[in-house]
Formats: C-alpha cells, sequence, structure tokens
C-alpha cells in the first residue's frame, strides 16, 4: 500500500475546496511521512484496498483525522499531473498486481463555477461563449451553448496546471485563467484570477480562514512577510478585526419608507422554494428563518432582519424563482 503524497486545501468557502495544490509549501517531508503513514495505517486497518484520500486538519506539525473518502474526488488531477499517475487506471493495474511509478511533480488546481464572484452565490444561463485555455488540464462537463440551471452543481470546468516548481505551476495557471472566456453566465473567473495572482497563496501561507482575512477581490498586500513575522504576535495593540462573509439577509433584504419600518426579502439567486416557514399575519422574530431556497445542491435560509409581521407572502412551496424575486413583505 502506497501513499501519493498530499493536497493542500484550505482555501475555502462554504466549507467546499476552492483550491487545491500539491505539494504543501508548509509540510515538510518529516510531516508528509507522518501523513502518509497514518493514512496508509488507516486503510490497512479497515482493510481500504482502492483509491482513497484520507483527509487531516493540520496545525504546526500537530494533524488529526478527519475521514477517509472512498473514491475518486474532484481534486484527484492534481495528484495525477504530481505522480504522472492515472488513479483510475491505477486501480485496475493494482487491481492486477502491478506496482505503481511515482515521479513527485507539482500541481495546482482550481474550479471555475457559475457563481457571484463574491457573494459565491449559483447563477444561471446559457453559456453563449466558452474558450478553454490550452497547455493546461481541463476538465469540462459542458460546452459552448448548454445551460447552467438551478438543478445540478454549479461547477462548469477545471483546471489545473503543473509545473517543476510551485511557482511554475502557478504562474502557468494565471496564464491560462487569462485566456480562459466565459460570456453569457456570471462566473467565479475574476476571483480566481485574483486568487493565484494573490502573494500569499502563492507563498503558500493560506489557512481556512483565508476568505474571512482577505475579502474576494480585495486589495492584495504587495509582498508576504518573511517566514519569522508570519506567526501571530501582538505589540500591546488590539488584535484587528476580520472582515466578515457576506450576510445572505442583509443581500437579500430591501428596506424601504420611513417611520414603521417596511422590508421585502428577495431571493439572492435564483433557486427553488423548497420550505416556506411563515403566513401572512404571522409575528416573527428578528434572524428567525422565513423561507429556505435550494439551488444547485446548497440549501440558503433567509431570516428576518428584526421583529415584525408578516404583511404578505409571494411564494408557495416548490416554486422556482430568479434571483431578486420578492418573496416575503414585513412590517414592523
Amino acid at each position: 500500500m502506497l501513499s501519493l503524497g498530499e493536497r493542500e486545501c484550505s482555501i475555502q468557502r462554504r466549507h467546499q475546496k476552492v483550491l487545491e495544490a500539491s505539494p504543501s509549501p508548509v509540510v515538510d517531508e518529516r510531516l508528509r511521512a507522518a501523513l502518509g503513514d497514518a493514512a496508509v495505517a488507516f486503510a490497512q486497518a479497515i482493510g481500504y484496498v482502492s483509491a482513497g484520500t484520507a483527509e487531516f486538519m493540520v496545525d504546526g506539525r500537530d494533524f488529526w483525522f478527519l475521514e477517509l473518502n472512498g473514491r475518486i474526488q474532484v481534486e484527484h488531477p492534481v495528484t495525477e499531473l504530481v505522480t504522472g499517475v492515472d488513479l483510475v487506471q491505477a486501480q485496475l493495474r493494482v487491481g492486477a498486481g502491478h506496482e505503481l511509478d511515482v515521479k513527485p511533480d507539482y500541481a495546482v488546481e482550481v474550479r471555475l463555477y457559475a457563481e457571484d464572484p463574491k457573494t459565491f452565490f449559483p447563477q444561471t444561463g446559457r453559456l453563449e461563449r466558452l474558450r478553454f485555455p490550452e497547455g493546461i488540464r481541463v476538465d469540462a462537463g459542458v460546452e459552448e451553448g448548454d445551460e447552467i440551471g438551478i438543478a445540478y452543481d454549479a461547477m462548469i470546468a477545471k483546471l489545473i496546471a503543473h509545473g517543476t516548481t510551485r511557482a511554475d505551476a502557478f504562474t502557468r495557471l494565471g496564464a491560462a485563467l487569462r485566456e480562459t472566456e466565459v460570456v453569457g453566465v456570471t462566473t467565479n473567473l475574476p476571483f480566481l484570477r485574483w486568487l493565484v495572482s494573490h502573494p500569499v497563496v502563492r507563498a503558500g501561507d493560506t489557512r481556512t480562514s483565508f476568505l474571512t482575512e482577505h475579502p474576494p477581490l480585495s486589495p492584495a498586500p504587495g509582498r508576504v512577510a518573511a517566514t519569522p513575522w508570519r506567526a501571530p504576535f501582538r505589540l500591546n495593540l488590539p488584535s484587528p478585526l476580520l472582515a466578515s462573509p457576506p450576510d445572505v439577509d442583509a443581500l437579500g433584504t430591501d428596506h424601504r419608507g420611513s417611520g414603521g419600518e417596511q422590508s421585502i426579502v428577495k431571493a439572492p439567486m435564483p433557486g427553488t422554494v423548497i420550505r416556506l416557514l411563515v403566513s401572512e399575519g404571522d409575528t416573527v422574530r428578528a434572524r428567525q428563518p422565513l423561507v429556505v431556497l435550494e439551488a444547485m445542491k446548497m440549501e440558503t435560509p433567509l431570516t428576518s432582519p428584526y421583529d415584525a409581521v408578516v404583511r404578505a407572502v409571494h411564494v408557495e412551496e416548490g416554486a422556482s424563482v430568479a434571483a431578486g424575486a420578492p418573496l416575503v413583505e414585513l412590517e414592523e
């Protein structure tokens, strides 16, 4: 049984990975060996024989096991490019008794989604123009002319670049993203271009809090501080407050009028009303859920911005709504 190295997947939104790279610049050979040994030991303990991904949380030199994904994952091309191993083919070859020949390299992957580049809300529409770059690996499930609806995952394609060094892989991916064109659907392409050029990302100094500390499309620092200065420290000053992620309820609420406060809770994205939790005349409390929208496997509850009375309900369960559609009217 063999470990094929690690993939670093700290940059996430809504607990979904945004960028995956391998090998990680913060994992040295000793820690890499320990992670690999732990993954192999777990697989052996449960009698697992196939391709699989063991997930760990890492803090410094300490790590904790999360889960084993007994399948080919979305980010498997990163490992394929780093090792030169076709993982699907390898499963068949290992089953036939063959050994794997591994040659380490560097690779990075991003996911091109039909979603707002700042809020990550799913978007819909027809792909009027779709141009992918040449010279890197692109795994896509759609083509020009296809319709992006609300029933399925919003991912359009995966773009994966590799090189002899991490910097080379990121440079090739950045150039490829500049060549990529999507017209007709709002995508996260501006966010991906910003992400792979961000000095903190290129330095590999990211944590799961990256998109809270560095909101999407915010100005990036010109360079990253030297390693000794990256660790947290205080100089008798309070720690700065982190920027909050987008507020779904604020984005989906339209305040109007004066005196008695009135609000219209609107759909922040296209979707389907899967639960309607209030009726006309109901009294609701601040932050009480009113409606739950589902779009592309994601459920988003919309809540009341304050204590109020439901003045009108404009939708019913099962209804499909467009972004900006009025859902519930409230009156203080």
